[in-house]
């Protein structure tokens, strides 16, 4: 995730982190409930989510979803 972050065609994708284990009410908030879990956002609006993925396609495509 961190080299497609900073690939240009993704400069307007922005990367939060949040500790599953310190940020109960957020993961409730966006209804995550495994750890290993990525959602994409455009405005306030999901359009992805993926849990467990790491293969760069997968996230490339995340990302795109974002776009």
């Amino acid at each position: 995730m961190h080299r497609l972050s900073n690939d240009p065609r993704y400069k307007d994708v922005v990367v939060f982190t949040l500790d599953y284990d310190n940020a109960k009410d957020a993961m409730k908030q966006l209804k995550v409930s495994q750890r290993a879990s990525v959602l994409a956002f455009k405005g306030t609006a999901e359009q992805s989510r993926m849990v467990n993925e790491t293969s760069e396609d997968a996230i490339r495509k995340l990302f795109d979803a974002a776009l």
